[in-house]
């Protein structure tokens, strides 16, 4: 199974200046299973903190969307157009901008509150991503909870929605 993940624009995925979603992202492919995972990102950095990461390039420029055009380069990548899945990470914008160019199965990350982000500020906003993408993974019950905030029944849509803890531990910790 292809699995790409794109990380936030500006999120840094280098051994010097890793982002907390970097960190995370970087543990879940060394940890995981599947080998056929690419991390994309955008940094001027060089020491990247693992192989799997793709650089993406592309002309920055100060009064255009940065952002939309780091998702074009990612869309244009081979790797990710012919990914099972898309992992989007702590940006729900970018569903608006990659849903309908992709037949991949979108995951969602929430590591921060979900209405502090554009792109599910409002109910409806939040209708629309619930509508468009296939599974939400949220780093706590608050932030699955602020996510619900005002939307009403949602049953049809449980399945859709999960907390996974980043402080799972292998082993326990004695503090006597």
């Amino acid at each position: 199974m292809k699995i790409s993940v794109l990380l936030p624009y500006k999120e840094n995925f280098s051994k010097n200046n890793a982002g907390a979603v970097s960190l995370f992202v970087n543990d879940l492919i060394k940890n995981g299973k599947n080998n056929k995972t690419l991390v994309f990102g955008s940094t001027d950095d060089k020491k990247f903190l693992d192989k799997k990461y793709v650089n993406l390039i592309f002309d920055k420029k100060t009064l255009t969307s940065n952002s939309k055009k780091y998702v074009k380069e990612f869309l244009n990548n081979n790797f990710s157009k012919n990914s099972d899945i898309i992992e989007i990470h702590n940006r729900p914008s970018y569903i608006k901008l990659i849903s309908d160019y992709t037949d991949s199965k979108l995951l969602l990350y929430f590591h921060n509150d979900p209405l502090s982000m554009n792109g599910s500020k409002t109910v409806k906003e939040r209708n629309y991503l619930l509508e468009k993408v296939d599974h939400f993974i949220f780093n706590s019950n608050w932030s699955l909870k602020r996510f619900l905030i005002n939307m009403g029944d949602l049953s049809i849509y449980k399945k859709k929605l999960s907390v996974v803890y980043q402080c799972v531990n292998k082993q326990r910790i004695n503090f006597n």
